[in-house]
């Protein structure tokens, strides 16, 4: 008896093996909608399955959608190269937060090319902070910045805590200026951060 429920579990998966081999992307493949969805159901997944392509596939749909787009001036390298920096400073950095009067220090520091990305996105989205009342100061230091982050009212005790729970990444990705800055850099008519 065990060794035909043995036998039977790899016969199963053997099948799904050969299934999901069947499935080879080919240049302008189209995913046939799934018969067997309910009614009004989404019949595909919706998901690019990574952030970073998913957010360069919207640009490019954009691109495509807008018949002003001007091809010659197009950039989705420089694009691809930002959501990198986005990644290395998310995702590789070290910060160190210290409580000052009216807001905040973070130590940010790495190496490689995680170094490198703090410098420029602090240095791009310092300014950005700053149009949102904010006064941002960014030094260099040996393996990153140090960046200071007061309230424009020092004394407004909710905008300093508010500084202060956001942290560095939350500041770092407050406002609405990141689609329009994607996709002006795309684009071509914005420079991508030294890149």
């Amino acid at each position: 008896m065990l060794r035909r429920v043995l036998a039977m579990s790899f016969l199963i998966a053997s099948t799904n093996v050969l299934i999901a081999q069947e499935h080879a992307h080919t240049p302008r493949m189209t995913h046939p909608a799934d018969s067997t969805a309910p009614s009004g159901a989404a019949t595909v997944p919706v998901s690019a399955g990574q952030a970073a392509y998913a957010a360069i596939g919207e640009i490019a749909r954009l691109l495509e959608q807008d018949p002003a787009t001007d091809w010659t001036k197009v950039n989705l390298e420089k694009l691809r190269q930002h959501l990198i920096d986005m990644d290395e400073v998310t995702m590789r950095s070290v910060v160190r937060q210290e409580n000052i009067g009216g807001g905040a220090r973070f130590v940010v520091t790495g190496q490689g090319r995680t170094l490198e990305a703090i410098r420029r996105m602090t240095q791009a989205h310092g300014g950005m902070m700053s149009a949102d009342g904010m006064t941002v100061r960014v030094d260099d230091i040996a393996s990153g910045v140090r960046m200071t982050v007061v309230a424009a009212e020092p004394s407004n005790a909710t905008a300093v805590a508010r500084i202060r729970g956001l942290g560095f990444i939350g500041l770092m990705t407050s406002g609405d200026h990141h689609g329009p800055h994607h996709l002006a850099m795309a684009r071509g008519t914005i420079a991508g951060h030294g890149h």
